[in-house]
């Protein structure tokens, strides 16, 4: 058997750790007592019990472009193969229901420039216009109503996101014209600065 060379700390039994197992490990203790140092020593920093409600658990793990579109492909395919569970989702977590919600503090206007609807019709604009119906440039593209969106929401009498989703005259494509953002700019009277 080897000399001791340390002892417990807890029952000051003598103990031989090797010269690295002293440097690696701050407490040395026995077998019988392994359970008693534990309780004693203060929890890590880094030791996370769980994760909060909004956080992601794979935070901070880089992962490689290969395994993002593949994760990204296959909930592509899901969500394409099993639309009455995506709308069911967007149920759950919508308005009220929304972790982050704080009592409809969202104007209308702002809310519904953000849905879904207003990007796809947006789009859909540029991709019939391919450039600035004014002066013909292709940068800084913008889609512009021409009957404007503030009128329509009072003509049609929109109060929320679900009576805009329904309504045909707010994403009919033939409102929208596509514009350069210095155009767009001067058409609404707004001052236009360069970042060039």
């Amino acid at each position: 058997m080897r000399t001791p060379n340390t002892q417990c700390q807890i029952c000051k039994t003598p103990l031989y750790r090797r010269p690295f197992e002293l440097k690696k490990f701050k407490a040395v203790c026995c077998v019988g007592c392994r359970s008693e140092l534990y309780k004693k020593r203060p929890p890590s920093p880094n030791l996370k019990l769980g994760r909060e409600k909004g956080t992601n658990h794979l935070e901070g793990i880089p992962k490689s472009k290969a395994s993002n579109k593949k994760r990204s492909k296959s909930h592509k395919k899901f969500w394409k193969e099993n639309p009455e569970l995506l709308k069911e989702r967007g149920k759950k977590i919508r308005g009220e229901k929304h972790y982050r919600w704080k009592g409809g503090t969202t104007k209308l206007n702002r809310s519904i420039r953000t849905m879904h609807e207003n990007r796809k019709w947006m789009d859909a604009v540029k991709e019939r216009d391919k450039n600035c119906q004014h002066c013909e440039s292709v940068k800084e593209l913008e889609s512009h109503h021409i009957i404007s969106f503030a009128n329509l929401l009072d003509t049609n009498k929109i109060t929320n996101r679900d009576e805009a989703r329904e309504c045909k005259e707010l994403w009919d494509i033939k409102n929208g014209i596509t514009l350069c953002r210095k155009c767009h700019y001067k058409l609404d009277n707004r001052t236009y600065y360069d970042n060039d």
